[in-house]
C-alpha cells in the first residue's frame, strides 16, 4: 500500500511538472509572437515614420571583389496616401493595381557591366534592373514588380500578396507563366525588393525569422524561403565620399595653436560643416583648448551590420548583408538629415557603396 502511494505521489509530481513546462512554453511562445509581430512593427513605425510626406534617394557605386566599378544603383523611397496605383508591364493583360493604397513606395534602378569572371559565373555580361514595390506603413508587402534585362533578354516578375500566399506572374521574353507559394499566417513576410529597407527599419537585439519570396526564373517557380535576420556591431565603413554626420566630435588644440580662427571654423575645417558649429573650452593649466564640433564631415561612417542567412539553395546563394549608419547623415549643404541609412550592402562578391543621400519634402 505504501509502495502504491509513493508511485501515485511520483506520478502526481510528474504531471505537475509537465503542466508547468507546458505553461512556460506557451508563455514564451506568446512572447515570441509578440516580439516577431507587434514589437517589429512598432520599430518600423519609429524608424521610418519620419519619411511621411517626403522622398529619399540614395545612390551607390557597384564594385566587384577586386574593387573594380561595375555600375551604379539608385534606391528611392516615398510615402503614398490614399492613392490608386498600378504597374505597367510589357503584357497589356498583366496590369496589377492597388486601390486607395496608403504606405511606402520603393523603386530602384541599376545598370552594370560585369567583369569577365563574374559574367562567366552568372551567364551574362550586361544587366539593367528596375524594381517598383508597395508596402503598408508596417512594411507588409502588397505588390512588387521587377524587370531585368540580361544581355538583351527581358525578365519580368510581378508578385501580389494575399493572406498566407504570394502569387507570382513571370513574363520572360513575352511568354507568361504563373506560380504561387504559401506561408503561415504568423510569418513576417518581406518582399526581396525592399529587404534592406526592412533591415534599417528594425533595431533588433536578437535574430528574427522572416519569409522572403525567392524565384527560379528559368523554371517559372517561386518559393517563400525562410531567412534569419540578425544584427551585430561592426567597425566603421570608409566610403569614397564625405558625409555630414549629426554627431559631435572633440579634439584638443595644443597651447599656442589655438586662435580666434577656431570660432570661424578655420581650424580642422574638415570636421565641420559651417562656422558656428564649434564650441571651445577654457584653456587648461597648460594652455590647451578642447574644441567640440557639433557635426562631423567624414567618409568614415559608424555602422551596425545586418546579415541574412538561409538554409535554402533555391535560388538563394552566397552571403547577403548590409551596413546601416548609426548616426543621422546628409550631404554637405543639404538641409535634412536621414536616419539609419544603408551605406553598404553586399551580395556575394558584389558590393554597393553609398555615394549620395538626399531627403526632400
Amino acid at each position: 500500500m505504501c509502495y502504491n502511494v509513493d508511485i501515485m505521489k511520483k506520478i502526481l509530481i510528474f504531471l505537475i511538472a509537465i503542466i508547468l513546462i507546458t505553461t512556460m512554453m506557451l508563455t514564451f511562445a506568446g512572447c515570441g509572437e509578440s516580439f516577431s509581430k507587434n514589437s517589429i512593427m512598432s520599430q518600423i513605425n519609429n524608424n521610418l515614420g519620419w519619411h511621411e510626406g517626403g522622398t529619399e534617394v540614395c545612390t551607390y557605386d557597384i564594385f566587384n571583389k577586386e574593387s573594380v566599378k561595375l555600375g551604379e544603383y539608385t534606391s528611392t523611397m516615398t510615402t503614398v496616401y490614399n492613392q490608386n496605383v498600378s504597374i505597367t508591364t510589357s503584357n497589356e493583360s498583366v496590369n496589377p493595381k492597388l486601390n486607395n493604397f496608403t504606405g511606402y513606395k520603393f523603386t530602384s534602378s541599376m545598370n552594370a557591366e560585369l567583369d569577365e569572371e563574374t559574367a562567366k559565373k552568372v551567364g551574362y555580361k550586361t544587366m539593367e534592373k528596375i524594381t517598383e514595390s508597395y508596402a503598408t506603413n508596417k512594411l507588409e508587402p502588397k505588390l512588387s514588380y521587377t524587370k531585368t534585362v540580361k544581355d538583351g533578354k527581358v525578365e519580368e516578375i510581378i508578385t501580389s500578396y494575399e493572406t498566407k500566399k504570394s502569387n507570382v506572374t513571370f513574363i520572360i521574353d513575352g511568354a507568361t507563366a504563373t506560380d504561387s507559394a504559401k506561408y503561415s499566417a504568423s510569418a513576417f513576410v518581406v518582399d526581396n525588393s525592399f529587404l534592406y529597407q526592412f533591415a534599417r527599419a528594425t533595431t533588433l537585439s536578437s535574430s528574427v525569422s522572416i519569409v522572403v519570396p525567392t524565384y527560379s526564373v528559368d523554371a517559372n517557380q517561386t518559393k517563400n524561403a525562410s531567412f534569419t535576420c540578425s544584427y551585430a556591431s561592426s567597425s566603421n565603413v570608409v566610403l569614397k565620399n564625405k558625409f555630414v554626420l549629426n554627431k559631435s566630435f572633440s579634439e584638443t588644440i595644443a597651447s599656442g595653436e589655438a586662435s580666434g580662427e577656431i570660432n570661424s571654423g578655420a581650424i580642422n575645417s574638415g570636421y565641420i560643416e559651417a562656422s558656428g558649429d564649434v564650441t571651445t573650452s577654457d584653456a587648461d593649466a597648460s594652455g590647451n583648448v578642447t574644441v567640440t564640433y557639433s557635426k562631423v564631415l567624414t567618409s568614415s561612417i559608424p555602422v551596425v551590420r545586418c546579415s541574412f542567412t538561409t538554409t535554402n539553395t533555391f535560388p538563394a546563394s552566397g552571403s547577403i548583408s548590409c551596413m546601416i549608419s548609426t548616426s543621422q547623415m546628409k550631404m554637405q549643404g543639404d538641409n535634412n538629415f536621414v536616419s539609419r541609412v544603408v551605406v553598404r550592402f553586399v551580395e556575394g562578391d558584389i558590393t554597393y557603396d553609398l555615394t549620395s543621400v538626399k531627403f526632400t519634402r
